[in-house]
């Protein structure tokens, strides 16, 4: 089984992912997560997607960057062919890992065919999978993700997401 979180944004999903998995040493990750950094002049931040295994406090290049949010007037610009490479490869060995991470899965995915694939073929697979996938929109992954037999939807809330690490941990636990 893998496990999705979802929730509003900002209500502490990743750092939930990452108390339960200090609970848990000595995992190998597999994976990525993503960051937003306010690097780019104009914008909210960039979007960069980053190895699971990454130090927290990893400056990320520009070929790590899949996207760029801007303030209102002016839409995101997304780099699918970001996710089509480094994505990818990030992806690529996942299932020597103990544990899959995809810290986040939204829309900037949409237009990344190759990513969209790996993703599907690892929900198919038996490594265990932890990852948050955005409550807004109908984006083909995110669907994917949502209707998949083998994913269960966690919602985190201000009210649950301080109860949530513990058995987050201990579900890590049970599926090595």
């Amino acid at each position: 089984m893998h496990i999705f979180l979802t929730g509003d944004i900002q209500v502490g999903k990743s750092t939930l992912i990452r108390k339960a998995l200090h609970e848990v040493p000595g995992i190998r990750l597999g994976g990525f997560r993503t960051v937003t950094i306010a690097d780019v002049p104009g914008a909210i931040g960039a979007v960069y997607i980053l190895s699971a295994a990454a130090a927290e406090n990893e400056s990320p290049g520009s070929d790590q960057r899949v996207g760029i949010r801007y303030g209102p007037g002016r839409g995101p610009e997304c780099f699918p062919q970001v996710f089509d490479t480094r994505g990818v490869q990030l992806l690529r060995d996942a299932e020597q890992a103990d544990l899959i991470l995809m810290d986040e899965i939204g829309w900037m995915e949409s237009n990344a065919a190759a990513f969209r694939s790996r993703v599907s073929e690892l929900l198919d697979g038996t490594v265990p999978i932890l990852g948050v996938v955005r409550k807004m929109g109908n984006a083909p992954l995110q669907e994917t993700i949502r209707n998949h037999p083998a994913v269960r939807i966690v919602t985190v809330d201000v009210e649950n997401r301080n109860s949530l690490a513990g058995p987050l941990a201990e579900w890590i636990r049970n599926s090595l």
